[in-house]
């Protein structure tokens, strides 16, 4: 049996808006992270158990494509793709508003290091010593770097880019289904380096975050990111209102 997979969230007083939606065609969102299967499956089950779609999802449009990049809600669209849909509600942004922030999820684990170095190194992929600590890693380190890996007197470096991330954070579920380690996402660097320094967790592993006109680019040209590339805050947290599955559907 699989361990859970623990998120720490950061917490923000953000205010919930009520905003108004438009309907936007699934066809024009273009998501910029991988979809992932059980979370998907909760939330196909969801909207049919309610027969609506009980809060929008967040776009941006991409210059000079006609599509829109989808911030937040992955899920909420492919969902309905899978029900047959053909509208989502949407609430539109400017992604490029200062009031909108990008960051990302550090991965950490418990468990059996070696079992991941052993599964990393299967694909091809090189874990390298490094002199570092957690608390003196800055963006210049990672420049070229997909992971930096830091225990609590241990650093290691997966050199590369994007595929070296999928890669690694597929090796990471892999050993979390298997049991052989513990799976834990963190919101923010300064809470999983706390819980390295206490024990809870032994390795964390940091990257560096993308710009919002490298999401841009990268997902202009068809890329798409492995889950949890990308947090975004924004400066509302959208009202829930329940449009009915019904009105998504071109008859």
């Amino acid at each position: 049996m699989s361990q859970k997979v623990k998120v720490k969230i950061p917490k923000y007083n953000i205010p919930v808006k009520k905003v108004d939606h438009v309907l936007l065609s699934l066809d024009s969102l273009l998501p910029h992270e991988e979809i992932v299967t059980e979370r998907l499956n909760d939330i196909v089950k969801m909207i049919k158990e309610l027969n609506a779609v009980d809060m929008p999802i967040i776009a941006a449009p991409i210059e000079g494509l006609n599509k829109y990049l989808i911030i937040d809600g992955h899920h909420r669209w492919a969902a309905l793709k899978e029900l047959g849909a053909s509208k989502i509600p949407s609430i539109v942004i400017n992604y490029f508003d200062p009031n909108v922030k990008v960051y990302t999820w550090y991965p950490a684990i418990s468990g059996d290091f070696q079992a991941l170095i052993k599964e990393v190194e299967g694909r091809n992929i090189h874990v390298l010593k490094c002199d570092l600590r957690i608390g003196n890693v800055t963006n210049h380190h990672l420049t070229d770097v997909a992971f930096m890996i830091f225990g609590v007197n241990e650093c290691y470096v997966v050199k590369g880019g994007v595929e070296e991330q999928r890669a690694v954070i597929r090796a990471l579920d892999k050993l979390n289904v298997e049991s052989k380690v513990v799976l834990s996402w963190y919101g923010l660097i300064e809470d999983a380096e706390v819980d390295l320094r206490s024990g809870e967790v032994d390795y964390v592993f940091v990257r560096r975050i993308y710009t919002k006109k490298e999401i841009m680019e990268y997902v202009s040209k068809g890329g798409v990111y492995p889950p949890k590339t990308t947090r975004h805050v924004l400066p509302f947290i959208p009202d829930k209102n329940y449009v009915k599955l019904e009105t998504l559907y071109d008859f």
